[in-house]
């Protein structure tokens, strides 16, 4: 009788402690908060380092008329932050706009302004030699959760990877 008492109140405690063990998992985790990135300075630094052109000025209606231009429809849409480094020349060999969006629906929109003006330079869009090159080999677009950029350049590959290094 002794033995079957023990027996008992040993599974009892094995079943305690499996259930307690079950309820530590189950718990929910904290998400970080992923740190804002200061696109400006990103920008910034390869104008200084004259890789791209100025940034845009879309505040005045030159400015507002080239972006809405080469990018139908972004400055319709409600952004965080939106820095197109774009020239206000038909040869464009280097452009680069930093976008970020407040949703993920609408990080797939501007990858769509951003397709439809690599798709536009690429038909008809410009016609010399060199910038077609350019654009056809060296335009990328990069999302990084609601940042998305395009980057055009002959220096694309090191820009894309310092802009991913911006999220690590």
């Amino acid at each position: 009788m002794l033995k079957k008492i023990v027996t008992l109140a040993m599974a009892a405690v094995l079943a305690v402690s499996m259930v307690a063990c079950g309820n530590t998992a189950a718990q929910p985790t904290a998400t970080p908060t992923p740190k804002p990135v200061d696109l400006a300075a990103f920008g910034e630094k390869y104008v200084t380092d004259q890789v791209m052109p100025p940034l845009l000025d879309t505040n005045e209606d030159m400015g507002k008329q080239i972006l809405d231009m080469n990018y139908v429809g972004l400055s319709e849409m409600e952004l965080e932050q939106c820095l197109p480094y774009v020239s206000m020349m038909s040869i464009n060999n280097s452009e680069m706009v930093l976008v970020q969006t407040k949703s993920a629906d609408d990080v797939a929109k501007v990858k769509e302004i951003f397709q439809a003006r690599i798709d536009n330079m690429l038909n008809g869009g410009t016609f010399y030699p060199e910038t077609i090159e350019i654009w056809q080999n060296n335009a990328e677009i990069v999302e990084n959760g609601n940042y998305v950029a395009l980057v055009v350049s002959t220096d694309k590959d090191a820009i894309v990877e310092a802009y991913n290094a911006l999220f690590a």
